[in-house]
């Protein structure tokens, strides 16, 4: 195969990607919408993703929810707003720094997101009803590096962009 052929169909191998992925975030974004709705029709997918973080790493200040996720503090805050009024997050204070405060997932909340995450599951295996161990396996994996590839080039942009413009 001549260079250019290979460059050619590499190309269109990543148009493919990129049509592929497009897909999956929408429809992804669809089933979250329709899922988060059951699990409280006051919340936002975003409010949900901010829930889903303090879970999995409190206690956590709202400065550093904002950070990891990449969204604005102000909005962060309206989020936990929402989430601390329907019971889903409690604060308290920061043992390291008095005039801050931590936030934590309620029982409540852990209870949602275990049944919210059994019905994920549930929808991952009738869609994946028809692949094989190692098909599901080869999927993983591949979406796993997919992942962490897209996650460092974004760390290495998100790095360069916070160095400033470089100087001559």
């Amino acid at each position: 195969m001549s260079e250019t052929s290979a460059e050619e169909t590499r190309y269109a191998r990543l148009l493919e990607v990129e049509h592929e992925v497009a897909v999956l975030h929408q429809s992804t974004r669809a089933r979250l919408k329709l899922l988060v709705e059951r699990f409280d029709p006051e919340l936002q997918p975003a409010g949900f993703g901010v829930l889903r973080y303090v879970i999995a790493n409190e206690p956590i200040r709202a400065g550093g929810i904002a950070a990891a996720l990449g969204i604005d503090k102000s909005a962060v805050s309206r989020q936990l707003t929402i989430l601390r009024d329907a019971g889903l997050i409690d604060t308290r204070p920061d043992p390291e720094d008095g005039r801050a405060t931590l936030l934590v997932g309620t029982p409540a909340a852990r209870e949602a997101l275990d049944a919210f995450r059994s019905e994920v599951r549930s929808g991952y295996e009738r869609v994946l009803a028809e692949w094989d161990s190692e098909e599901v396996a080869q999927f993983a994996r591949l979406l796993r590096k997919f992942n962490h590839s897209l996650s460092q080039r974004t760390s290495e942009a998100t790095s360069r962009q916070d160095d400033g413009p470089a100087t001559t």
